[in-house]
């Protein structure tokens, strides 16, 4: 009887290279490690794939389900028991897991089952107690500043505790490395990698910059902040960071009542005027993804079913969360021009930890 782990690498990477759906790509990939590690080296053909919306979880289940734009609205289904029950904020591809039971962190890549461990977040405050869920909301937002897969010089950043406190870590370290902020900030909206920095902004639109990998990585500066005519009226609300045609932009969410998203503005960052606002009204052949995953900028054009000059947004805001379901009702396609939005998924998915966000697919 033939044994199929012998084939040769170079046969199997092309093989691999000829598969367009993705659960196939995953169950190659589970066939036996030479395979596995062929699948890593092809990786899957997702130029034409838009990110993926990773759907809540279902009670008790271990598949998790992936809405697919780009085809259709289809469905694909991927087993991830280590992620049942845990807080989830994906970026570049991997979801960085927090568990619902203790204070374990780990980075998962959902569709090559790669994992890699975090430190454990529970020395960055003594006195905290993991108590079930209550402990999950301690956690506001996670980002890689490079793909693992691609790179060993990586740094993962977490938002965590109150007031939108800043830590990371570098591949192989055993302890979180806490940021110390030149002044107070008002929790932790967003946080991008941006040229080799973290930004993160806060509920007031303080932006905070710290270059993790030079000579004060542990110090951070507010290097900009809402401009006094925007404030009323957007301070307290949703800030995102995102990156588009090379620039760092704020995203601004205000919501309606109850609780919906009504429109989004978008500045772009002037950082040859210190740091100055500067309103965009068309982002052009862009789209921009939003939500509990880091952002996500793609071109539009290159994309299946991918509508420009929009905010693909979900349902992320905590605040908003008083349905007893969870998060999942908020969700759409803002059109930065005629500020109108349109649905993308007509279906319902609810869950109070993690509601639908977006996944990358960098593989």
């Amino acid at each position: 009887m033939a044994d199929w782990s012998h084939l040769l690498p170079e046969l199997l990477i092309e093989i691999s290279k000829k598969i367009d759906h993705i659960q196939d790509f995953v169950n190659f990939g589970c066939v036996c490690k030479p395979w596995l590690r062929a699948a890593s080296a092809a990786k899957f053909n997702a130029k034409w794939r838009l990110p993926l919306l990773m759907l809540a979880e279902k009670e008790d289940a271990h598949v998790r389900e992936f809405y697919d734009i780009s085809l259709g609205g289809q469905i694909h289904r991927v087993d991830l028991p280590v992620a049942r029950g845990s807080k989830i904020f994906p970026t570049l591809g991997w979801l960085v897991v927090v568990s619902e039971t203790n204070a374990d962190m780990m980075m998962l890549h959902p569709f090559l089952r790669r994992t890699i461990n975090l430190p454990n977040p529970i020395s960055l405050d003594e006195g905290l107690e993991v108590n079930g869920k209550t402990w999950l909301w301690w956690f506001d937002k996670a980002v890689l500043s490079a793909d693992p897969c691609l790179s060993s010089d990586w740094v993962v950043l977490i938002v965590y505790g109150e007031g939108g406190k800043l830590a990371f870590a570098r591949n192989g370290d055993k302890a979180w490395t806490k940021i110390c902020v030149n002044e107070r900030v008002s929790g932790g909206s967003d946080v991008h990698y941006y040229e080799g920095r973290i930004y993160a902004v806060d509920f007031h639109g303080r932006i905070v910059a710290c270059d993790v990998q030079g000579p004060n990585p542990t110090v951070g500066q507010v290097i900009s902040r809402i401009p006094a005519n925007l404030e009323e009226g957007m301070v307290g609300f949703k800030f995102y960071l995102a990156e588009w045609c090379g620039k760092l932009v704020v995203i601004f969410r205000f919501p309606n009542i109850p609780r919906v998203a009504k429109f989004f503005r978008v500045f772009e960052i002037d950082f040859m005027d210190n740091g100055n606002w500067v309103e965009v009204t068309h982002i052009g052949n862009k789209a921009i993804f939003l939500g509990y995953n880091s952002s996500i900028t793609v071109d539009a054009l290159e994309f299946r079913k991918c509508k420009p000059n929009s905010l693909y947004f979900t349902d992320d805001v905590v605040d908003w969360h008083m349905d007893p379901r969870g998060g999942g009702r908020d969700m759409g396609i803002f059109n930065v021009a005629d500020r109108s939005i349109e649905p993308y998924f007509e279906g319902e998915s609810y869950y109070q930890i993690t509601p639908p966000t977006w996944v990358q697919l960098n593989f």
